[in-house]
């Protein structure tokens, strides 16, 4: 049986990236104007390694990575949202396409934070905490989801 709390935290942390991708989503231009947030992101990065990725790949392309980054949002909010309210609701399943759809959705997602945290965890520490507080977290709740599927 998973951890009621846990559970709790997990969908917490999914309804946290259905407002962010309903945002982007109800902007309107955020492909479009994910070139300049990139560039002032890339000015005082502190990261060569990932300044340069985002100088030379992520913002001549910064059209198709905003496109990757609305969706992406998008299916790691459902990969996780879905599954944690039903495995809440329905604690004794035996569904293991759930626990591995959560599984997927925790990793993405810590994928994404990942992401963000190298490219603008600099800029504040508040941006800097909470992006590393999700990465954990979502790994967290991965290990742990997996670690249970063994025993």
């Amino acid at each position: 049986m998973i951890n009621r709390y846990l559970l709790g935290i997990l969908l917490f942390i999914g309804l946290i990236w259905s407002r962010s991708s309903f945002g982007k989503f109800t902007s309107g231009n955020f492909a479009e104007s994910l070139g300049g947030i990139l560039t002032r992101f890339a000015e005082k990065n502190p990261n060569a390694f990932y300044k340069d990725f985002l100088q030379n790949t992520a913002i001549p392309n910064s059209q198709a990575f905003g496109q990757l980054i609305l969706w992406g949002e998008a299916l790691v909010a459902i990969a996780i949202v879905i599954p944690a309210l039903y495995l809440i609701f329905q604690p004794k399943t035996k569904c293991k396409v759930t626990l591995w759809l959560l599984i997927a959705g925790l990793i993405g997602g810590a994928f994404l934070n990942l992401n963000f945290w190298l490219a603008s965890g600099y800029t504040s520490p508040s941006t800097d905490g909470l992006n590393l507080l999700m990465i954990v977290t979502q790994l967290a709740g991965a290990v742990y989801l997996i670690r249970l599927q063994k025993v």
